[in-house]
């Protein structure tokens, strides 16, 4: 009988491969391959961080590794891996973070709920997941992922990853000009930093196109996009009270 076996690494860098033969069939005209491609690269990057945690030891990535029966318990998740990798020291700044808090809302939307998907929309979400996870590797293991994928495949992989640092670097151009990015806001939509500007009272991302009109906490005062403040009082319509982040984070841990 035939049988198929795949380690950790072998199984990631499958679902990788797999991601971006979907890719190319997506740009070849069937949308719904788009849709395929991101959830495998789900798998992929779930699986690579999972093999992350097994080079300090294989049983680490099962929640329970003390357990009798190590086979049937359950891996950790991408969350947990990424906690494991901190407390080893590794730095993992706000950017990643960031970056898997806006992958995981795609991916629900996606297995749960209804989402609209377009090429230049799923290159912009493949590309900055490429970029994000090339520049974890580099920190972490550095292992030459590219001798692992399909050489046919190659070049889909350098041109997502390059094609998202062009828009990225094009859309921060593009705030700057404009003005009002001092703050350097994440955009709440796609999580990115310095690619936001104010003109008019309203706040736009130029990477995402996201828009949010100007609100004022109401306890610094600073002014803030109405989409990253938090309601603090909403008592007594039409007029609502906003609180900034830093503003929040202060009375939380009073």
């Amino acid at each position: 009988m035939s049988k198929l076996e795949l380690n950790l690494l072998e199984n990631a860098v499958d679902s990788l491969n797999e991601a971006l033969l979907k890719y190319e069939d997506g740009l070849n005209g069937n949308l719904k391959s788009f849709k395929f491609s991101i959830l495998n690269f789900s798998h992929f990057f779930e699986l690579a961080l999972k093999y992350y945690v097994s080079q300090s030891h294989e049983l680490l990535i099962y929640k329970n590794p003390f357990s009798k029966n190590i086979e049937k318990e359950n891996t950790i998740g991408i969350w947990d891996a990424v906690q494991f990798l901190m407390n080893e020291g590794y730095e993992i700044n706000r950017d990643f973070i960031e970056d898997l808090k806006w992958f995981k809302n795609i991916r629900n939307d996606i297995e749960h709920h209804k989402f609209t998907l377009d090429i230049e929309q799923a290159k912009d979400v493949l590309g900055r997941l490429m970029q994000t996870f090339n520049e974890f590797n580099s920190l972490v293991v550095d292992f030459d992922l590219k001798e692992h994928i399909d050489p046919k495949l190659v070049n889909a992989f350098d041109l997502l990853a390059d094609e998202y640092k062009k828009n990225l670097h094009k859309a921060i151009l593009e705030a700057e000009e404009i003005g009002g990015t001092e703050n350097g806001y994440f955009c709440s939509c796609c999580g990115h930093a310095g690619t936001m500007s104010l003109k008019d009272g309203v706040y736009r991302c130029h990477f995402c196109k996201e828009e949010s009109v100007e609100v004022e906490c109401s306890i610094c005062g600073e002014s803030i996009p109405e989409n990253e403040g938090t309601v603090w009082n909403d008592d007594h319509p039409p007029h609502i009270d906003y609180i900034c982040d830093s503003c929040l984070d202060r009375i939380e841990n009073m």
